[in-house]
């Protein structure tokens, strides 16, 4: 091999790296409770996987959301509708003894809900009939999954509805998705291993995700926790390695 084709093979090699760290997604956790709630808990960052979270308590707006590894985004959280939080009758059960007490009696299969299986993101909830957030400062050039987990036991209705929609006066839906946060036969057993995803949602007015989740009847809806992954528009990655390609072959040209 000689020089020139070894200088060619390593700048591909390069390119490839770069546009692999392009095309890579970014991850926010969110954590509904926190210390300063109502019988709530906050996540100690990082979690046992390594993974920073941001905790939420209603009542204030969050800007700059923190990804996994810690490093600010330009990602901003706010609710624009009432909600309650709380943990009782959630995963850990009767949680009145307080959330030190009784956050070590969290059931979940942290196994089956992989980064949203941690024990103090699990534990508290949010909960309300037709409770709106917005998702802010989201990059139009790409889309975002969201993943939500939502567990109680007992409640009003067995299922929450989560929906995306275009702008604040939310009439027009771009993605939902049902969870059963307990179980449709016996209400004493909780969700606690299954997520409800919606991909793909490009940012819609004013680059912000406009986000509603009720309970299926109309009875309160429940959200203990939240995964934001944003990844490159399908586009952005093709043209990226598209490029890669062209210089590849514009060297080979060369030789």
């Amino acid at each position: 091999m000689n020089a020139m084709l070894r200088l060619i093979l390593g700048q591909a090699v390069l390119a490839l790296v770069l546009v692999a760290t392009t095309v890579s997604a970014q991850t926010v956790l969110i954590d509904f409770g926190s210390d300063t709630s109502f019988r709530g808990l906050s996540v100690v960052n990082p979690d046992a996987n390594g993974n920073n979270w941001n905790n939420i308590a209603p009542g204030a707006f969050f800007s700059d959301l923190i990804d996994t590894n810690g490093v600010a985004t330009t990602i901003d959280f706010g609710f624009s509708t009432p909600v309650g939080t709380d943990s009782y009758n959630g995963p850990a059960g009767d949680t009145s003894a307080g959330a030190a007490a009784s956050v070590g009696n969290t059931d979940i299969d942290a196994a089956a809900l992989g980064d949203l299986g941690v024990l103090n993101a699990a534990f508290d909830f949010v909960a309300e009939r037709d409770t709106r957030f917005e998702i802010q400062g989201l990059d139009p050039s790409k889309q975002y999954d969201l993943t939500f987990f939502g567990s109680h036991k007992y409640s009003g209705n067995a299922t929450t509805l989560y929906s995306v929609y275009t702008d604040n006066t939310y009439s027009t839906v771009v993605g939902s998705a049902t969870l059963d946060i307990q179980d449709l036969v016996d209400p004493s057993l909780h969700n606690r291993d299954t997520v409800a995803t919606i991909s793909g949602l490009s940012p819609q007015t004013g680059d912000i995700l406009y986000v509603q989740f009720t309970g299926t009847n109309g009875d309160y809806g429940y959200l203990n926790s939240l995964k934001i992954t944003a990844v490159p528009e399908p586009a952005s990655a093709v043209v990226a390695i598209g490029l890669v390609g062209i210089a590849a072959a514009s060297r080979r040209c060369r030789v």
